[in-house]
């Protein structure tokens, strides 16, 4: 974002004037809080999404926004979001097998039925139609299988990596941390933060504190003493994957359908 001679705010692409606070163009529909995607590297701002959250305006893969500059990422939602990206991927390759092969069994179908009124039915008939469509009948049934089972790989590993990053926020907060201060920074609805901190708390990422105006709020754990740096790189691929894990076993109640609308007086 740039500032204009007279002071005003002005898109980062297009220089037209931005309204104090805004974080969206009203005239090209850049987001200005852009950050380097973690898929394709491009410095680009995101969009909602109902089932991605938020995706990256250029390559469409899912995103963490985070609005506070100061906040500096790990770097263990990379893998997640990638995760989730590749099952996306995977489930519309095998969605799109499954459509051709039910495509093909309708038309195998139709000709079947046109050799039956051309030619007089006989067994040869009915077994070379059975051997012929039986596989493609299976096929289309398998590819939308797997197509289902890629898609339900996508909402934990999302999950795990929005707890992921509000981790990252909640360990550097200088003050306790409260629902509003999370639905600003990442950019959600109030209630889907609080859902998140609660899910923070039951980690042991953070616990319930009291700050000196006497405003209830979330404050890190305490760490005692450093560890070393291969000690500190095995413990975040641990929190990672403890991360990861701890998303699955909440699939029955995803937090996909709690983080994909975002408020709009968040934004």
């Amino acid at each position: 974002m740039s500032q204009a001679s007279s002071g005003a705010a002005r898109c980062r692409v297009c220089a037209a004037a931005l309204a104090p606070g805004s974080d969206r163009c009203p005239q090209c529909g850049a987001d200005q809080g852009a950050e380097a995607c973690p898929h394709c590297s491009g410095v680009a701002g995101v969009s909602a999404h109902a089932e991605l959250r938020f995706r990256c305006d250029v390559c469409g893969g899912p995103r963490v926004p985070v609005t506070d500059a100061r906040v500096k990422r790990s770097g263990r939602e990379v893998p997640l979001l990638q995760k989730a990206r590749a099952a996306a991927s995977a489930r519309s390759v095998w969605r799109a097998a499954g459509i051709a092969a039910s495509a093909l069994l309708g038309f195998e179908v139709f000709l079947f039925a046109v050799l039956l009124l051309v030619l007089s039915a006989s067994f040869g008939l009915f077994a070379a139609g059975i051997l012929t469509m039986a596989p493609v009948a299976l096929f289309a049934l398998w590819a939308f299988r797997r197509a289902r089972s890629r898609g339900q790989d996508i909402a934990p590993a999302l999950d795990a990596a929005w707890v992921s990053v509000a981790s990252d926020v909640a360990r550097q907060t200088e003050r306790p941390l409260t629902a509003s201060g999370l639905a600003s920074t990442l950019r959600i609805g109030e209630s889907q933060a609080e859902e998140l901190l609660a899910l923070l708390e039951v980690n042991d990422v953070v616990r319930g504190a009291v700050s000196p105006a006497g405003e209830f709020g979330y404050a890190p754990q305490l760490r005692i003493g450093a560890a070393p740096a291969d000690e500190a790189e095995a413990a975040a691929h641990a929190l990672a994957a403890e991360e990861e894990a701890f998303a699955a076993g909440r699939a029955a109640e995803p937090l996909a359908q709690r983080t994909a609308h975002v408020d709009p007086t968040k934004r």
